[in-house]
Formats: C-alpha cells, sequence, structure tokens
C-alpha cells in the first residue's frame, strides 16, 4: 500500500474511514513532505522510507481533522468546504500535531501545531496567510484558543514565499 497508505477500515469512535479525495490527498502529501524528521519506517519487505501519516476521510458536514498514532483523518466537510490554502494549513496543522508527538490536547499544543503547520503548508507552496479562513470554521473551546489568536500565531510563523508565486495544484 505504501508510506502513504489509504485507511479503510470501520472504527465505531470514528465511523467509516475512506480514501480522501485525489486534489485533498496531493495536498496532504505534499504538506507532510519528506515525513517525521530522524524517523525511518521499516517495511515487512526489508526496504525502509520516511516516516509518513496516512490520510483518510470520514464522515461529518463540518470542518475537522485528527491526528492519531500517524493516522489523519479529515471530515468530508473539511475535504469540500475548504479553499486549497485552508486545506494546506488544516493538514499542516494535524501533521504537525504528529511530527511534536501530541498525545493530548491543550492550548500550547494547538498554537504549536498552528504555527509549525503554517510553515509545513507555506514550504509546500501553499500561503497560510490565504487559509486563515480555516479558524472562521473552527470552535474555540478549553483546549482549543480563539480564532484570533491562532490567526496571529499562524502570520507570526512568516512564510518567505511571494503570494504571486504559490503553487495551488
Amino acid at each position: 500500500m505504501g508510506a502513504l497508505a489509504i485507511l479503510a477500515l470501520a472504527s465505531p469512535a470514528i465511523g467509516l474511514v475512506s480514501p480522501l479525495p485525489p486534489l485533498q490527498q496531493q495536498i496532504a502529501a505534499r504538506v507532510a513532505a519528506s515525513g517525521l524528521p530522524q524517523c525511518t519506517s521499516y517495511r515487512p519487505d526489508g526496504s525502509s522510507g520516511p516516516c509518513l501519516p496516512s490520510f483518510a476521510l470520514i464522515a461529518g458536514g463540518g470542518v475537522n481533522g485528527r491526528s492519531a498514532r500517524g493516522a489523519i483523518t479529515f471530515t468530508r466537510g473539511a475535504a469540500t468546504r475548504l479553499t486549497r490554502d485552508e486545506f494546506a494549513l488544516l493538514a499542516g496543522h494535524e501533521i504537525a500535531h504528529w511530527y511534536l508527538g501530541h498525545s493530548k490536547s491543550s492550548r500550547e499544543a494547538e498554537l504549536a501545531a498552528d504555527a509549525l503547520g503554517a510553515k509545513l503548508a507555506c514550504a509546500a507552496g501553499f500561503d497560510p496567510a490565504a487559509g486563515l479562513g480555516l479558524f472562521g470554521y473552527l470552535l474555540a473551546d478549553g483546549a482549543h484558543p480563539a480564532a484570533g489568536e491562532r490567526r496571529a500565531v499562524v502570520l507570526a510563523a512568516a512564510c518567505p514565499i511571494e503570494h504571486d508565486k504559490v503553487d495551488t495544484l
């Protein structure tokens, strides 16, 4: 199946899992880049390669994503309602949770994932500033900071690419 394996299973906690649409799969794969730094994945056939997350789609009209043990899922709403830059920022955020080893959500973890996620999206050729609309879909709670604070963290991450040179697939 490869390093970017598509999950195809049923779980009572998250519902039926299916492949991401091709465009969102390409965006997520580009944002994941060369995988988790300083990590090697060893395959049953004896080969090895970078540690990369798998991406899948779950039911749900809302905009959300989740990272757990290298499996990153996005709601159908995230795949259908977000622009390319917004989806790249969400993918970067979830990939950052995995890269940073987060197992629990907290304000600090969310803001760290926002900052690194913006850098990952930028490095992949997307414009995090153009993806700030993502935070209009997300709700603040005890672990998730308010949209304004999250937008400021993304903008502070600084994306050195020029807006007219951004490649969005």
